[in-house]
């Protein structure tokens, strides 16, 4: 049998393509890695992903998987293993995707606009990404109380997909001016972000808080000179 050729086109800052990194590395999948440049994106990226034209895309044996959800439900079919990241209960399947989908529709907007937006904007992004962080803190009391993760004892799905979020807490409150609550009022999601950065393969795939602050500086300085 020849052996499987994947390859992962992706941006270093994007939560998106962090979520594919933590897939293929939990599952311990083998991969070439190609930066791309946003302003300049590479041929091979603009033909894998004709509809949106963005990173991350996965290349699996010469065919690509868009979009960062859809490409690790991908990952997690041909490459099951022994860990799987979707449940096989239906429900329990239903409610990490809706947690994973929470990540994209509340988490990454209020976020984003925490860097990007100013006055009024930028007040209603703090509150709104307050409220998204508290209402994970309660899920992960609900979904599996007195356990580190989403998925239990080990990462799920809903896990995968909100994990990448936790590298750019410092940014958030550096760039963004957002006051991070502490443990005591959201001991769960404290106990979260220490269990997922224990994972060995989850430390060696995330940058340094440090180096998406800088990052996202200067994107914010670039974005209110824009405006």
């Amino acid at each position: 049998m020849s052996k499987d050729s994947v390859k992962l086109l992706n941006f270093w800052p994007s939560v998106f393509g962090l979520r594919v990194h933590y897939a293929l590395d939990l599952k311990g999948v083998s991969y070439d890695y190609q930066e791309e440049s946003l302003p300049n994106k590479s041929k091979e990226l603009l033909e894998a992903n004709p509809i949106y034209t963005k990173i991350p895309v996965l290349i699996h044996n010469g065919k690509p998987i868009c979009e960062s959800l859809v490409i690790v439900d991908y990952i997690d079919s041909v490459w099951p293993g022994s860990h799987k990241l979707l449940p096989e209960d239906p429900y329990e399947k239903a409610v990490a995707r809706f947690w994973a989908d929470f990540g994209d529709k509340k988490l990454y907007d209020a976020g984003s606009r925490l860097i990007r937006a100013m006055g009024e904007e930028h007040k209603k992004a703090g509150k709104d990404f307050k409220w998204a962080l508290m209402k994970i803190d309660e899920a992960l009391g609900t979904i599996a109380p007195g356990k580190p993760f989403f998925g239990g004892d080990a990462m799920n799905f809903a896990d995968v997909a909100l994990a990448p979020f936790i590298c750019c807490f410092k940014s958030y409150q550096k760039v963004g001016g957002f006051v991070l609550p502490g443990p005591e009022e959201w001991p769960n999601l404290y106990k979260w972000v220490d269990a997922v950065n224990s994972v060995d393969v989850i430390k060696i795939s995330t940058p340094s808080d440090d180096k998406v602050a800088e990052f996202l500086e200067r994107y914010r300085k670039h974005a209110t000179r824009a405006a």
